[in-house]
């Protein structure tokens, strides 16, 4: 609240109110717990287009009991401050959300002095304050004053607000129960009727536009990144990936997809048309690592006329709600699109998709998640009627052959420990020919001493803080005790890159494997790595039992690697380095379980025409494969029209 006065008032919000002249506020009393709820009507407003923060609006009030204006009266006395002022606009059914009690008690407690912001659900093209908060730390606080932090952590969720908190906190989100799901599910479920109607060149305005976003709010996104443990250098990756996506070179070949297909036949008057249809209702669950990254593949549905729910981690939550609330709404607004084209709700993970499966509205829903639990998801999908695409675990491989370029294979094999390996599509294998082995192992691991732990904020980093440092230490410990050897790394480190017994940090740790028959005993071979461990296998022309031993040792070498890479469980990416183009074609035409195979280029990269996202096997489920989203999300149809 910028004033107040007996006549009216004026406001300053984060984002832009709905096109309307009537409002609803709702006004704390300070040192009270009143609220007082007001009718005015808008008078003026100032929006600052390039500033999301900086919408100013002017009001005056319609409708006032008596006791209301005592208690504005009131309120101006205690009106010494902003951060100790509160008022929140409010429709008929927010009014009701509102006011019930929060079931959560160690979120319920408000302090009616925040003035750090505030992440609300959104919903039907509204703002939903719950009253129900979850509190979030600059990873470099969490890291570097870890007591510090959980002090004021604790502070906050007793309702005290310590007056340092902006030093370590920068923000805080709503959180929803069932109920206000329910309600994103059937905001969405009308504008469906709309949206679905919307012709497709406004469709790919809509992502056009998020792209230009993209680029405007890179800076503040990148912020937010770092502020919930993604180092610089990994933030970029991220971001690179989602701007690829949304290309207009993409965009097109999206089209290009899209459209109808249209066929006359040859001895009649008839045609046939192929069409995609929308499926419906989407709804979106991201991983907690790179959520806001990985969930922007969904935005990718609405080219196909579909509509959304996004439900961010509750963990980490603020860099996916700030992304699709000042890129992905922004963009749809801007071009007429419904109010419940996108709904953001944030809550239970497991009770919300049990949700999702169980209410006839939703259509399909994309999952991010570890295999296990993402394959028994997806069957449960499945079984309801639903579609689900699923982007789980990865456990990606490098293929290094003989006279191949050793120095960028080995830049591209360092990428492995992008964010301390705590992603899906880096590679966490390398299977490398023996007549080169050495060598490239001595140039890999120069360059792996160069990678050393830091602050997120730190640019020069790009290790993260371990989640499963007990992980770790069993893959490890089971590859040494079946014959690995350590060639580097494995202590725990603090994030001055000291020896620490207690540290967050794992210094980037290879191991030599060499291969045998006994290779799939190996946790580390069979099972996805989700911590810096990365092991080098050392593929040899001695032959299988089952290798006719007649065999040229190119030949040997060459099955070997080709059976690791189609035996592997899991199938997102496969990268090569190869200089003999006929040894790339045998590459290209026997390797066949990944849902992307590069070949001399960096393994992380993106690249036009290419999707991002997806994979074979334990990666994407029975019906995995490269994942364009608009056409997951989306039905073919078939037309004939007799003429």
């Amino acid at each position: 609240m910028e004033s107040i006065s007996q006549d009216g008032m004026s406001i300053k919000t984060n984002s832009s109110l709905p096109n309307s002249n009537e409002y609803t506020i709702r006004i704390h009393l300070p040192d009270t717990d009143v609220f007082v709820e007001a009718s005015v009507k808008k008078i003026w407003e100032l929006i600052d287009n390039r500033i999301d923060s900086s919408c100013n609006y002017g009001f005056v009030f319609t409708k006032l009991r008596s006791i209301d204006y005592r208690a504005i009266s009131k309120l101006i006395e205690l009106q010494t401050s902003k951060s100790q002022q509160t008022t929140t606009r409010r429709s008929n059914t927010e009014r009701r959300i509102y006011s019930q009690t929060p079931t959560d008690s160690t979120r319920r407690k408000t302090d009616r002095r925040w003035s750090l912001p505030t992440y609300p659900l959104y919903i039907n093209g509204r703002d939903i304050d719950t009253g129900v908060y979850e509190y979030f730390a600059y990873a470099d606080k969490q890291i570097s004053e870890p007591k510090a932090t959980s002090e004021i952590m604790l502070q906050l969720k007793n309702g005290e607000m310590p007056p340092e908190a902006s030093q370590y906190i920068y923000g805080r989100c709503c959180v929803g129960d069932e109920k206000y799901n329910s309600e994103a599910l059937v905001a969405a479920k009308h504008a469906f009727k709309t949206y679905s109607l919307f012709p497709l060149s406004k469709r790919m305005k809509i992502l056009d536009d998020i792209h230009k976003l993209l680029l405007k709010k890179k800076e503040e996104l990148l912020q937010l990144f770092i502020a919930e443990g993604h180092p610089r250098k990994l933030g970029e990756w991220e971001f690179s990936g989602m701007i690829e996506a949304y290309t207009a070179e993409m965009i097109s070949f999206y089209k290009s997809e899209v459209a109808n297909t249209k066929k006359h036949q040859k001895k009649s008057s008839d045609l046939a048309l192929l069409v995609r249809r929308p499926d419906g209702v989407i709804c979106v669950s991201p991983p907690r690592n790179a959520a806001a990254s990985n969930s922007l593949t969904g935005g990718l549905t609405l080219l196909g006329g579909n509509t959304l729910v996004v439900k961010p981690p509750l963990t980490l939550p603020i860099a996916t709600i700030f992304l699709w609330r000042n890129v992905v709404d922004t963009a749809l607004r801007m071009n007429g699109a419904p109010l419940g084209t996108l709904n953001i709700v944030v809550g239970n993970t497991a009770k919300f998709i049990n949700q999702w499966i169980n209410d006839p509205i939703v259509n399909d829903i994309i999952y991010f998640g570890e295999s296990d639990r993402g394959l028994d998801i997806g069957k449960r999908i499945y079984s309801a009627g639903k579609k689900p695409i699923l982007e789980l675990s990865g456990k990606d491989i490098m293929l290094i052959w003989e006279n191949s370029d050793l120095e960028s294979a080995a830049d591209s094999l360092a990428d492995c420990f992008l964010g301390s390996t705590q992603i899906c599509m880096v590679p966490k294998m390398a299977l490398i020919h023996e007549s080169i082995y050495d060598r490239f192992e001595q140039i890999f691991i120069e360059k792996v001493k160069k990678l050393k732990p830091g602050l997120p904020s730190d640019p020069d980093t790009c290790l993260s803080p371990v989640s499963k440092i007990g992980s770790f230490i069993s893959f490890l410990e089971d590859s040494i005790n079946k014959g690995a050897k350590l060639v580097y790394g494995a202590q725990r480190l603090n994030h001055k890159g000291m020896p620490d017994g207690k540290g967050v940090y794992i210094e980037p740790t290879v191991i030599k494997i060499d291969e045998d028959e006994k290779i799939y005993d190996f946790r580390c071979i069979k099972e996805e790595i989700f911590f810096p461990l990365l092991p080098l296998v050392k593929v040899s022309s001695k032959p299988n039992t089952y290798e006719h031993k007649s065999l040229a040792k190119n030949e040997i070498i060459f099955n070997k690697m080709a059976d690791i890479v189609n035996k592997n469980p899991y199938g997102l990416r496969v990268s090569i380095w190869c200089s003999s183009d006929s040894r790339i074609r045998r590459f290209i035409r026997e390797i066949h379980n990944c849902g992307l195979l590069r070949i001399n280029c960096r393994h992380v990269d993106f690249s036009m025409y290419m999707a991002t996202h997806g994979g074979t096997g334990k990666t994407g489920g029975p019906y995995g494969e490269l994942n364009y989203f608009w056409q997951r999300a989306t039905h073919l149809q078939g037309i004939n029209i007799k003429r």
